[in-house]
């Protein structure tokens, strides 16, 4: 059964890992701007992986997504884009993971 890096720790010099499973997110919290208020979008956290539908939460600094879908290898720094239909209607820094 393979492993995956789940986080690191740079002070006591330690990788932790786990099933691929551990991987998973289904809340994402992102520092960046709405564009236009949004109940649901399409949210594309990496690059090169499917957009997932998502309810969006306005926060403070950002917004909070819950997936339809969970994500996987979702980490602090990466973009999260919300498009409704071909239009972007949201971007920011994923600042946490959240909970699985």
């Amino acid at each position: 059964m393979p492993l995956y890096a789940l986080r690191s720790d740079a002070a006591t010099n330690t990788v932790v890992v786990g099933p691929r499973a551990s991987l998973a997110r289904r809340r994402v919290d992102a520092v960046g701007h709405l564009y236009v208020p949004v109940e649901r979008a399409e949210a594309k956290l990496r690059y090169r992986s499917p957009a997932v539908g998502a309810r969006v939460r306005e926060t403070a600094h950002g917004f909070s997504l819950e997936l339809d879908d969970p994500a996987y290898g979702v980490a602090p720094g990466q973009a999260a884009v919300l498009y409704e239909d071909d239009v972007v209607v949201g971007c920011g820094v994923v600042s946490a993971g959240g909970d699985n």
